[in-house]
């Protein structure tokens, strides 16, 4: 056999020796062509590492905890998760009840001023009101008796009396209306703001500023709330007209398209007043960006359609009987107004959590910079102020007076 000899003075290895190292491995593609070939794989050639796929759980527990993960770790999921710590750690529930009651004591005034906007109505229609009266009195048991004249009073002594029911509800709406609208104002910003117990700009601002702002607020979701209201009403009013007046009533395909379009006008207007909410009461200096703030209304928007459509729903199959066309209004208001508040302020935590949100984890704090070096450590000497001096001076003169003594005596 001839040797080969290299110039470092090795001999080289024939290719049956390097086949034989080359086996000694599970052989890669250019190892199985030297083995056949005989050809010398050079030394520093490496191997791929095959990697081992890790085999799904056999389990039905394993397969539906795997899918659990893989659920919990896309982006939207996560983002959802996240706000929800954000809306619990930071008192949502408290705060959406909070909304709800001040929501419910405004509408007490707001009732007053009603009545006495009715009561200017039926002073002027006397018949109107006997027929109101007469109508009362038939829906109430016994009421023609003893109930139904009481009732009749009543309704009397608020016509009456409108002028004063209306300035009082007046004044107490617009008192209630402020405080409702400053709640708001400071739950959403519990919600928005970086850190929940600083940086409060309620309390740091005067209270003259706060109710400006309040007031504020209070006659934009007013006007907003009746141009809501108003384009709804004015989509179901018109789809039925158009498709008369096209002479396409009778055709049912397109009843359910205009059965959506007031829908689809509602959400778009409801769109528009959470975008405002959510633009107007934030910290200054903490708005959010324009995807996430368009996002955070449309879903507002439709949680608020979503809830309206159920009221509608439920609150007439609820007010069948006796006890329920008693209590189920008032409990219907307030499971609705409380829903209203919790996804309000939910929106808001997601708003918060989104990318470049003042809750988003990856987001770099104002006050760390990358690569800022501490600066050095200055050691200030303490003064000693004249009264310890003089204590200082008193004990070493008595200790020095003790020393010299003994020293004498020795």
């Amino acid at each position: 056999m001839t040797t080969t000899v290299t110039p470092a003075g090795r001999p080289a290895r024939s290719g049956l020796e390097n086949s034989r190292r080359v086996d000694l491995v599970k052989p890669s593609g250019t190892e199985r062509t030297a083995v056949r070939t005989g050809a010398v794989v050079p030394r520093g050639t490496r191997r791929k590492k095959v990697a081992k796929r890790s085999q799904p759980p056999r389990s039905l527990i394993g397969r539906i905890k795997l899918l659990v993960q893989v659920i919990l770790r896309r982006p939207g999921i996560a983002h959802l998760i996240l706000a929800a710590k954000r809306f619990s750690e930071r008192l949502g529930n408290q705060f959406a009840a909070a909304i709800t009651y001040f929501t419910v004591l405004s509408l007490v005034p707001i009732l007053m001023v009603i009545f006495a906007a009715a009561g200017f109505v039926l002073a002027s229609r006397p018949d109107l009101l006997t027929q109101l009266q007469n109508q009362i009195a038939a829906q109430i048991p016994g009421g023609s008796s003893g109930v139904g004249p009481l009732i009749g009073k009543v309704l009397q002594s608020a016509v009456d009396n409108r002028t004063s029911v209306g300035i009082v509800g007046l004044v107490t709406a617009l008192y209630s209306g402020i405080g409702w609208a400053g709640n708001i104002r400071a739950a959403v910003q519990a919600q928005w703001r970086p850190d929940f117990d600083d940086d409060q700009e309620i309390l740091q601002a005067s209270f003259i500023k706060n109710l400006i702002k309040n007031f504020t607020l209070l006659v934009s979701l007013g006007l907003a709330l009746i141009v809501s209201l108003a384009l709804s009403a004015a989509g179901v009013a018109l789809s039925g007209k158009i498709l008369g007046w096209l002479g396409l009533s009778d055709i049912a395909v397109l009843k359910p398209v205009f059965t959506a379009v007031p829908i689809l006008i509602a959400v778009a207007a409801d769109v528009i007043i959470f975008a405002w909410v959510y633009t107007a009461l934030p910290p200054a200096g903490e708005r959010a960006t324009r995807r996430a703030l368009l996002r955070g209304a449309l879903m507002a928007a439709v949680g608020f359609e979503v809830l309206k459509f159920a009221l509608t729903f439920f609150l007439p199959k609820v007010t069948n009987n006796a006890t329920g066309s008693v209590f189920g209004p008032i409990i219907g208001l307030f499971f609705f107004f409380n829903l209203v508040g919790t996804v309000v302020l939910f929106v808001a935590a997601w708003i918060a959590t989104s990318p470049g949100g003042t809750g988003d984890p990856d987001r770099k704090k104002p006050d760390s910079v990358d690569g800022a070096v501490p600066p050095p450590a200055v050691i200030v000497p303490e003064s000693v102020s004249r009264p310890k001096a003089i204590g200082f001076v008193g004990v070493g003169t008595v200790l020095g007076l003790g020393l010299a003594a003994r020293r004498r005596r020795r």
